[in-house]
C-alpha cells in the first residue's frame, strides 16, 4: 500500500505526511495499519496462565522416633507452593496414622505451621504402648489457608508397644580411664545410649614466650555411646574420651530394637535425670620403674624407665644415707627442687666411701605425686 504525502530524503516518506494519509483512511485500513506498523516487532505473550491455587508443596523429611509413650516427628515445611510461588500465612498441618496393613491414614493432630523445620508429637492410645510390637506409619499434609492441599508427605515409621524402663540411678565417676559411667540394671536385653554434653571447658595454658602456641582439636560438644545391647543390662560403661579438666552432663536412654516389615525401628526410653560431673585429675602418673645406679669419680649415676603418661612433668628424685649395716636412715631428702624431665639424673653431692638409698617418683602437670618406686643402694667412689 502506498501513502501520498510529500517524500522525505532518500524518498521515504515523513512522519508529517504517514500521518495525514492515515487520517484519510478507512477505519477498518487503519487497523490494519497499526496491526503492521506498531505490533509486527512485539514478541508474542503467549496463552494466558491460570490463576495460583497456592497450594504449599508436600512436607519433606519426614522422620518418626519413639520416646516412652510419645511419637516425635520433625519435617521440612516448604516455602513454596506446587507453581513455585511462595507460600502464603496461615498454613495448617493435619499429621496422620496409619496402622499397616490398613491404607486408611486416620488425623491424629493439627498444628499451624511455618515454612521451615517443624516438629510435632503423639502421645500414644494404651493399646499401642503395649505388646507385642506392631508397625506404624506417619504422613503429614499441608493445608493452605483456604484449606486446600497438594497431598500428603512420604512416610515416617515407628513402632508400636511397651517401652524399656527407664535408667535409674545413673552416676559418673572420674577414673584414670576416663569417666566411669553406672546405672541400676536390668534383665531384659536392652542397649543404653548415653547422651555426654560438654557444659564447661578446661582453660587454655598460655604458651612461654619461647614456645609457639600449639593449637589442638577442639573437643567436641556433644558424644553418644552405647553400652549393652545383645545381652544383660551390663549396669556400668567407660567414657574413655572424657578428658580431664572438663565438665560434663550425661543422660541416659534404654534403647530397646526391633525389626517390622523390614522396617529396623528403636523404642526409646524416656530420658534420665541429668547428672554434671567435673573431670577433676586426681590421678598421679606410674610409679617408675628400673631404676639404676652406677658410681663415678664425679657422683652417682641414676636412670630408669621413662614413664609414658601425656601429663607427665617429670621426677622427683630421694636420697637417704645408709648406715654400716645397710639400712636406710633418716628422712628423704629431695634432690630436684624442681622436676626433671627426663629419665636420669646425676647426684653430684654424694661424698666419697659414703653409701645411699635412693628412689625415683613421678609427678604431673596437675601436681599429683606418685609412690616413689623401688630402692637402689650405691657408693660414690673415692677419689
Amino acid at each position: 500500500m502506498e501513502f501520498p504525502g510529500k517524500p522525505s530524503q532518500a524518498g521515504v516518506p515523513s512522519r508529517t505526511g504517514v500521518a495525514r494519509s492515515l487520517a484519510t483512511l478507512p477505519a477498518v485500513s487503519l487497523v490494519a495499519a497499526f496491526l503492521v506498523t506498531g505490533v509486527s516487532g512485539c514478541a508474542s505473550p503467549g496463552p494466558a496462565r491460570p490463576p495460583s491455587l497456592h497450594l504449599p508443596r508436600p512436607a519433606t523429611g519426614l522422620t518418626a522416633t519413639r520416646t516412652g509413650d510419645d511419637v516425635v516427628l520433625h519435617w521440612t515445611t516448604p516455602d513454596k507452593t506446587t507453581d513455585n510461588l511462595n507460600v502464603q500465612p496461615a498454613l495448617t498441618a493435619e499429621v496422620c496414622r496409619e496402622l499397616p496393613p490398613a491404607t486408611v491414614c486416620t488425623p491424629v493432630k493439627r498444628l499451624a505451621v511455618h515454612p521451615g523445620p517443624t516438629e510435632a508429637s503423639e502421645s500414644l492410645p494404651s493399646q499401642l504402648t503395649a505388646d507385642p510390637a506392631i508397625l506404624l506409619a506417619y504422613r503429614v499434609q499441608l493445608f493452605n489457608a483456604k484449606g486446600r492441599s497438594a497431598g500428603l508427605s512420604s512416610p515416617a515409621f515407628a513402632a508400636a508397644g511397651a517401652a524399656p524402663p527407664p535408667v535409674a540411678g545413673l552416676k559418673a565417676t572420674p577414673v584414670r580411664e576416663g569417666a566411669m559411667l553406672e546405672w541400676q540394671p536390668q534383665p531384659a536385653a536392652a542397649a543404653v545410649e548415653l547422651d555426654r554434653i560438654l557444659v564447661q571447658t578446661k582453660a587454655p595454658q598460655k604458651p612461654s614466650a619461647k614456645q609457639p602456641l600449639q593449637l589442638t582439636p577442639s573437643t567436641p560438644t556433644e558424644v553418644h555411646l552405647r553400652a549393652g545391647g545383645q545381652s544383660a543390662d551390663p549396669g556400668g560403661t567407660i567414657d574413655p574420651t572424657a578428658e580431664r579438666g572438663e565438665t560434663y552432663r550425661y543422660t541416659a536412654q534404654r534403647v530397646r530394637s526391633t525389626t517390622l516389615d523390614g522396617h529396623a525401628l528403636e523404642i526409646r526410653s524416656t530420658p534420665s535425670a541429668a547428672i554434671t560431673t567435673v573431670m577433676r585429675d586426681v590421678f598421679p602418673p606410674r610409679t617408675p620403674t628400673g631404676l639404676a645406679a652406677v658410681p663415678s669419680a664425679d657422683g652417682i649415676d641414676l636412670s630408669w624407665e621413662p614413664n609414658t603418661e601425656p601429663d607427665l612433668a617429670g621426677y622427683i628424685v630421694y636420697r637417704r644415707q645408709v648406715s654400716a649395716t645397710g639400712e636406710a636412715i633418716g628422712t628423704p631428702t629431695r634432690l630436684t627442687s624442681t622436676p626433671t624431665p627426663a629419665p636420669a639424673f646425676s647426684d653430684r653431692t654424694a661424698q666419697p666411701g659414703q653409701t645411699y638409698s635412693y628412689r625415683v617418683a613421678a609427678i604431673d602437670t596437675a601436681g599429683n605425686e606418685s609412690p616413689a618406686g623401688n630402692e637402689v643402694q650405691e657408693s660414690r667412689r673415692n677419689q
